[in-house]
């Protein structure tokens, strides 16, 4: 099997000649991460010749409206910030991202949305969903190939509005104005529609990731009253555009999933990731529960947690592989870390670990 279709068979809970093994984001095509520190070079080596690709794609833009009207510059606050600000009908929205030189990711210090105020400006701009070239796309899944499958990284409306704002403010104006913050989801789901029709205009049997739903999940909700309003409603209904256009809906839900899985089966996805299970502290759930509740009908991708793998041993992560495929068996699995390693440069002890990673998963075929 090439890669893609060692992919595409576990996704359609179909036998493969080995069980899938991918790298969380990281990919050697452009635009991740990856690609910008030269430590994680062996890392990405070790994804070519052990494992599958999935290539992260962001679709297009617009959820704030036009992005080359935006006005970006250095913070003046910080030496590794810096501050867009969106002007709307009502008023301008401001946000700041702070990055640390040794740290591969980014955080949003402010975001645009701190206040019921905001809320209405963001409202207020008429935005709709900007597409990407179909050019650069196009040469990207040439170059990609066989050795693995695209994932337009689309989020839902709850982490749509969640991405512009954040979690407090989010559950503030839940409270005390549900019907602002059901226009906010409301205009935010117009929005992925348009993605997913761009999407499914121009691509097939690629993976459409909606992230979003762990927020209405414990502990941060009581997912009894908030997970299907909140997600359901709006997921399976993008779950049923994605798949009507010939792509695999993939449910991105992180954290405690004992009171979430009956609904996401609801939601008629094809993929749930990054399944975090038991004994790592921030799950509730094993894999053989997981599997149960979901696998006959969905294929889980994950398992692998990454906390292991930045602290543990190769002897640990080797028996961690070892157990998920026993509790999860061989068809409808990819294995797939929780996240991505993130210290730069990449230490040799993480990078012993991914190695033992896909050398496991090779040895267990």
């Amino acid at each position: 099997m090439t890669s893609r279709e060692r992919l595409l068979a576990a996704i359609g809970g179909k036998p493969v000649d080995r069980i899938p093994v991918t790298l969380y984001e990281f990919h050697e095509y452009g635009g991740s991460v990856s690609d910008q520190e030269p430590s994680f070079g062996p890392l990405l080596e070790l994804q070519k010749r052990y494992g599958e690709t999935v290539v992260f794609v962001f679709p297009g833009d617009g959820l704030l409206g036009d992005p080359s009207r935006h006005a970006s510059r250095p913070s003046d606050g910080h030496p590794h910030e810096s501050e867009t600000v969106v002007h709307t009908p009502k008023g301008p929205l401001r946000a700041v991202v702070r990055s640390e030189p040794r740290i591969a990711t980014k955080w949003r210090v402010k975001p645009f949305i701190e206040n019921a105020e905001d809320a209405r400006r963001f409202l207020s701009i008429e935005s709709a969903f900007i597409p990407r070239e179909i050019g650069p796309l196009r040469d990207l899944e040439r170059r990609l190939g066989e050795n693995g499958m695209l994932s337009f990284n689309i989020g839902d409306p709850i982490g749509k509005v969640i991405g512009v704002s954040n979690f407090e403010t989010f559950v503030f104006l839940l409270r005390e104005d549900p019907g602002l913050v059901e226009a906010m989801l409301d205009r935010a789901m117009r929005y992925l529609l348009e993605a997913v029709e761009f999407i499914n205009r121009h691509f097939g049997s690629a993976m459409v990731r909606l992230y979003g739903a762990e927020y209405a999940g414990s502990p941060l909700m009581d997912p009894r009253s908030a997970f299907r309003p909140l997600v359901g409603s709006y997921d399976t209904r993008l779950t049923e555009a994605i798949e009507k256009g010939g792509n695999f809906s993939v449910i991105h839900c992180h954290g405690r999933l004992k009171d979430l899985l009956e609904p996401i089966r609801e939601m008629g996805a094809d993929v749930l990731e990054p399944v975090e299970v038991l004994p790592a502290r921030t799950a509730d759930v094993t894999m053989e529960e997981v599997k149960a509740a979901v696998g006959d009908v969905m294929c889980i991708a994950g398992g692998m947690q990454a906390v292991d793998l930045d602290t543990g041993t190769p002897e640990l992560i080797k028996s961690r592989v070892e157990a998920i495929v026993r509790a999860a068996g061989p068809t409808g699995l990819i294995i797939l870390p929780t996240s991505t390693p993130i210290e730069k440069p990449l230490p040799e002890h993480i990078l012993a670990n991914y190695r033992a990673m896909f050398e496991t998963v090779h040895a267990l075929s």
